[in-house]
């Protein structure tokens, strides 16, 4: 598995300069170094996990969604296993998320198992732009947590400014 440090720094629980420095600047943080590290664990048990990629790890209330990206497919039912292994460590639901092609095949699986009406792309005059995201009135409920939680992980994941509305 490929992570954003050297594996000698993850495995001694000592940073070199490099890993040091992507730490003070922010490029990496301590909870993305303990999951990367149980995640290299894991790779002895789930082979499928050497074709992959761990990207970064946000915490939400009560939620740790974890951001991965892979070559080959992994079947569901592993990323299943691995995230059952990763909640008993870490005593909290994990919910691990690939990197998509497309911003709402990614959307759908962060704000599963609530539904997406539509993502509409809304260009601001400054040149930057933002995504709304209708979600059905009846699935809002259902969100994995509040919309403006859910808006701030989506920032710290990718990097993409959202905003999570009811529709219809």
């Amino acid at each position: 598995m490929e992570i954003p440090v050297c594996y000698f720094c993850l495995k001694s629980g000592f940073l070199c300069q490099s890993c040091s420095d992507k730490l003070k600047r922010g490029e990496v943080t301590q909870l993305d170094l303990e999951v990367a590290k149980s995640l290299l664990e894991l790779e002895s048990k789930f082979p499928q996990l050497k074709d992959c990629a761990f990207h970064r790890a946000v915490e939400v209330p009560g939620l740790l969604y974890v951001l991965v990206a892979c070559r080959k497919k992994v079947p569901r039912t592993v990323w299943r296993k691995v995230s059952r292994a990763l909640s008993e460590e870490r005593g909290k639901p994990v919910r691990i998320v690939e990197k998509a092609p497309s911003l709402k095949a990614f959307l759908t699986q962060v704000l599963s198992p609530a539904r997406i009406a539509s993502v509409n792309t809304v260009w601001l005059p400054d040149g930057s732009w933002e995504s709304n995201v209708k979600v059905p009135a009846n699935d809002f409920r259902r969100l994995p947590a509040e919309p403006k939680v859910l808006e701030a992980l989506i920032k710290d994941l990718i990097n993409e400014k959202v905003t999570i509305t009811p529709v219809g």
